[in-house]
């Protein structure tokens, strides 16, 4: 039976998943998590909490979602040895240095590959798997074959949201918090700007970003058959009573395998909803039925359920959930009790005392078997007295109930702490290293272009040290990317950041194209795409999309093969100069930066049909900043920021020790392209009508 995941972000929440039926929690501990607005749990809470959990046979998978910092890496593992030692059943972990020094440090201790790692193909599961994760939470844009694919065939644990909160953008790819914000989704403290208003360049006003919630409920039977190991509750900044009711819903709909009755879909509705839900990622229905707006239901109309709700799970409640066999002895000399949970937690206890002989009325077997089976208000039950009770009892002794309620407490209490101790596991000291690579010179630029249109005769006489082109402009032009490779322009792949497994045939047709030009270098925009790559004998270099923001994670990436590496445009100058290098870095210096990149295309949702090709499409926020779309492979969006990011007439940002600094040009003409580069190259002047940022380089992000 797979594992029914919930979501708690307090210790009630914790009773409130637990009473209600989930057989896992996840949970935030310290700062190292993506949902640092949450409560969260101290150190001493989340001991409890463990205990809490294992005693009743409930997972505790705690987030550790968050890029880290070189100098918070030390702080870090110092909670990953503390997770470890107190019995956490697993990680959930985004960064790649973090996952490295785990599986290093704390080698017992199992890591899932959260769903910020963007993981969404077999590909990319595999090579979770080879990074020593033995989950993957896919991305929720997964479709029902994606998954099945990916479960079949990867080898590893498939985790699946069914219920909860969907982002526009593919979740660890989204920047608009921070750009526009200074808090970033990949640190915890998404804003969500995605759910206010934004208006069409043709005047249509809406909620072009703001989606519906999932609701997989009537999938939960194809799922289980797929072999999904786990079905996921989004929720952790909801209240108790939440989890609660969604939790009990989803763990009846589990255990007959059945979708959900009329009534149950109408408690989904009101508890949360926005519109209504959606399933279109799963069914493939990606349309604008998908989108929609928190509903907000008169407190009236859910108190009752929220009532009935923290009823369940009020403090001292406890539902049947650990099953045991008692063995029970009476002699004239005095009572024994064993109790055993059938998981090598056997605990044994006795009285000494003489048992008298009756006056009256003997004690039966049946007077003893009411007494044991009293198990309220702890989590064991037995399930079957018949079979579950061995009791020896002599003929006509008189056994008082409260010495055989006694010796039940004592021996139950003892089986519910053993079952609370956390497991011996290996924990190798972590030791700080900062600085082991000098932070390298500044050595010249590299291009980031969308069009080949835009080389200009500027760039081929101060040629850049590498020019990334989009796999599928490059491929569709092969006798210009012959002569301009033969010119001595040095054409690099960008790989879309986005494409699934039926899309791959595709994606390697035209690798296998502009392999066949001479093109030598590949930049991988997600860990997915990695394996192809390094198949197809590509130098591989890493993009923005790998969100690298420690030197551990460049060492987890050297050794996947990983040549060369984009830092996160996410760190000030300061962070990015912390970074440990052993291998070449790059950081983007100019360019709209990418706040999103989407599955469900918001330019056909402007009119309804295909206009990518029309010209540039653009939301307004209600600031009257305006935010360009542009097509990406595969009919996605990638949204762009308002102002450009811009640092030519600024040098701090060479000394960082990023040997390249990146020029990203979007939406440029051709004529534009070359003053920005000369700007970079030449130290001439230009200007921006609209304005420009310096990006997070100096603000930072929280």
């Amino acid at each position: 039976m797979p594992e029914l995941l919930a979501p708690a972000g307090s210790f009630e929440g914790v009773r409130a998943a637990v009473q209600s039926g989930a057989n896992a929690v996840y949970l935030g501990f310290g700062t190292f998590n993506a949902r640092r607005g949450a409560k969260n749990f101290s150190r001493e809470e989340m001991a409890e909490a463990i205990v809490y959990c294992r005693t009743r046979g409930v997972k505790t998978n705690v987030t550790f979602n968050i890029v880290a910092l070189d100098r918070e890496l030390s702080e870090a593992m110092e909670d990953v040895r503390f997770l470890n030692e107190a019995g956490a059943d697993a990680l959930i972990v985004q960064d790649l240095g973090l996952a490295r020094l785990i599986r290093e440090h704390a080698p017992d201790l199992p890591l899932h590959a959260s769903t910020q790692m963007t993981i969404h193909t077999l590909d990319g599961a595999l090579q979770a798997k080879e990074l020593g994760f033995s989950r993957v939470v896919l991305s929720r844009e997964c479709t029902l074959d994606e998954i099945e694919k990916i479960t079949r065939e990867a080898g590893v644990e498939t985790e699946v949201f069914v219920h909860g909160a969907l982002c526009m953008c593919y979740s660890g790819q989204c920047y608009m918090s921070s750009v526009i914000g200074q808090r970033s989704g990949n640190r915890g403290l998404c804003a969500q700007p995605c759910r206010l208003p934004y208006t069409y360049d043709s005047g249509k006003k809406g909620y072009p970003l703001s989606l519906k919630d999932l609701c997989a409920a009537k999938w939960i039977p194809t799922l289980t058959r797929m072999g999904v190991s786990s079905f996921k509750i989004e929720g952790r900044m909801k209240r108790p009573e939440y989890s609660a009711i969604v939790t009990k819903i989803y763990a009846d709909l589990l255990r007959e395998q059945r979708g959900p009755t009329k009534e149950e879909n109408e408690v989904l509705r009101k508890v949360f909803s926005r519109d209504g839900f959606t399933d279109g990622y799963l069914t493939g229905k990606v349309d604008d039925k998908m989108f929609g707006t928190k509903t907000d239901l008169p407190m009236s109309e859910v108190k009752s359920l929220y009532e009935e709700a923290a009823h369940r799970f009020a403090e001292g409640k406890e539902a049947p959930l650990v099953p045991v066999t008692m063995s029970c002895t009476v002699t004239p000399d005095g009572i024994s009790l064993g109790v055993s949970d059938g998981e090598d937690h056997d605990a044994g206890t006795a009285d000494h005392e003489p048992v008298e002989q009756a006056k009256n009325r003997p004690t039966t077997r049946d007077m003893l078997v009411k007494n044991l089976v009293k198990t309220g208000g702890t989590p064991f039950y037995v399930a079957n007295p018949d079979d579950d009770l061995i009791i020896d009892l002599p003929d006509g002794l008189m056994v008082p109930a409260s010495r055989i309620n006694a010796l039940r407490r004592t021996a139950l209490n003892t089986v519910a702490m053993l079952r609370g101790l956390p497991p011996k596991r290996t924990w190798k000291q972590f030791q700080t290293s900062h600085n082991r690579h000098k932070n390298a010179a500044f050595e010249g630029y590299t291009l980031e272009i969308r069009k080949l249109s835009q080389l200009t005769p500027a760039m081929q006489a101060h040629k850049p040290q590498t020019v990334y082109v989009p796999l599928a402009e490059l491929a569709g032009e092969p006798d210009t990317v012959r002569s301009l490779l033969a010119a001595g322009m040095p054409l690099a792949v960008h790989m879309p950041r986005i494409y699934t497994d039926a899309e791959q045939p595709e994606i390697e047709r035209m690798l296998d194209i502009v392999c066949d030009c001479g093109v030598q270098i590949a930049c991988a925009m997600n860990v997915g795409q990695l394996p192809l790559l390094r198949r197809k004998g590509f130098t591989v270099h890493g993009g923005f999309g790998l969100n690298v923001c420690n030197g551990a994670a460049l060492d987890a990436l050297a050794e996947l093969g990983v040549v060369r590496q984009t830092l996160s445009f996410e760190l000030r100058t300061a962070q990015l100069r912390d970074i440990d290098k052993p291998i070449q870095t790059e950081m983007v210096v100019y360019g709209h930066l990418p706040l999103m990149i989407f599955e469900n295309c918001a330019i056909r949702r402007k009119t309804g049909k295909c206009s990518c090709k029309q010209g540039v499409t653009t939301l307004t926020d209600r600031t009257g900043q305006r935010f360009a779309l542009l097509p990406e492979f595969g009919c996605r969006n990638t949204l762009l920021n308002s102002k450009p990011l811009y640092l030519a007439d600024k040098d701090d940002w060479k000394k960082v020790g990023a040997q390249l600094g990146r020029i990203c040009l979007t939406t440029e003409s051709p004529e534009r392209a070359g003053e920005i580069w000369q700007a970079y190259t030449e130290g001439r002047e230009v200007t921006f009508a609209d304005g420009f940022t310096r990006g997070l380089y100096g603000r930072g992000v929280e």
